[in-house]
């Protein structure tokens, strides 16, 4: 049973959740099933983890460093820059992780985004100060937006380092991992725990220049996924071609959502996203009116910021049953209007 279908069986339909509804893939799980017929020890298959993503990437393994979660990466990080400058970040953006940063004594600045909430970032930009380590989640939530490639480029050579977070960029081709070769200062960080499923038994890495890699895999060395978690992720690169197959599916069910709401004349057409989830804004009523209605008919979405996105709530696609449903809800919601 997955991490969608545990809380499913609450009897809600959490279109809040992040983890794709349909990973793990029965690939991890006859893995796990097999788990003590493993004979490779931990440090090999973290190793072999290691050199299979890289070569996935096409880049050599000193450039990849895996961590038990994307927020011991953040961790490490936030170790590595406090005190070099502020971490500049563009909301509307979910990056708790860099919480750390504050409570550690760090500095947060920020620079709000563009027209369809893109970075925009002008020529020899300077939104942040000199020492600024630039933090973009590609794609963003909740707006699953994407970076320009233009953007990245121009924030590459205003920051001392740009981090790009592509947690949730299993779902499209797009990636900033090539700049990480162009650039010495871009660190990339991506994720098996949210598109392959492996939210409880995570598996992350970052992409970045050997010098940044060999300083981040120090400060995580104690902090490697667990045994499992390794297993996990050599079994869905075992099986890409169905995983990427599932990711697909997650993709075209997230555009006929897309279609369904945009019919819709209580909220407004949703903005275009490359993630799993949607970014809607309702046109007529407002969170306080739909959210609770919503959840007496079993039905949970995600309230983002409401002093950066008012009226706006985050919907994930989950399956053709769930957006019908979502939009029969609606519809009737709408009639005590």
């Amino acid at each position: 049973m997955s991490f969608i279908d545990d809380r499913h069986a609450t009897g809600l339909l959490h279109l809040d959740y992040l983890v794709n509804p349909d990973a793990p893939i029965d690939a991890v799980s006859e893995a796990l099933a097999d788990l003590d017929l493993v004979t490779l020890d931990d440090e090999t298959l973290l190793r072999g983890l290691r050199r299979r993503i890289a070569a996935m990437l096409g880049i050599d393994p000193r450039w990849v460093v895996i961590a038990a979660g994307i927020d011991v990466l953040y961790r490490a990080l936030v170790e590595l820059r406090l005190g070099a400058g502020p971490f500049g970040v563009f909301p509307p953006t979910h990056l708790a992780e860099l919480q750390r940063a504050v409570d550690r004594g760090g500095e947060i600045a920020v620079a709000p985004r563009r027209d369809q909430f893109a970075l925009g970032l002008e020529r020899d930009d300077r939104r942040f100060p000199p020492g600024a380590t630039s933090v973009v989640m590609s794609p963003n939530d909740p707006t699953g937006t994407l970076v320009e490639l233009v953007d990245l480029v121009r924030l590459a050579r205003a920051s001392e380092m740009v981090v790009v977070d592509e947690r949730h960029g299993g779902y499209t081709p797009r990636t900033a991992a090539p700049l990480a070769r162009e650039f010495e200062n871009v660190v990339v960080l991506q994720s098996m725990e949210w598109w392959g499923g492996l939210i409880d038994m995570p598996v992350a890495w970052a992409i970045a220049p050997p010098p940044i890699a060999g300083h981040l895999g120090e400060l995580v060395a104690v902090e490697t996924p667990e045994r499992r978690a390794l297993v996990a992720g050599h079994a869905i690169l075992d099986d890409w071609g169905w995983m990427r197959r599932v990711l697909h599916t997650t993709a075209l069910e997230k555009g006929r959502l897309f279609r369904q709401l945009r019919k819709l004349n209580m909220v407004y057409q949703p903005s275009p996203s490359w993630a799993n989830f949607l970014l809607v804004q309702f046109a007529r009523g407002d969170v306080g009116f739909f959210l609770p209605r919503l959840e007496e008919r079993g039905i949970r979405v995600f309230l983002p910021d409401q002093d950066l996105l008012p009226n706006h709530v985050r919907v994930s696609a989950v399956s053709a049953d769930a957006t019908d449903r979502l939009k029969r809800a609606l519809i009737d919601i709408a009639l005590e209007l």
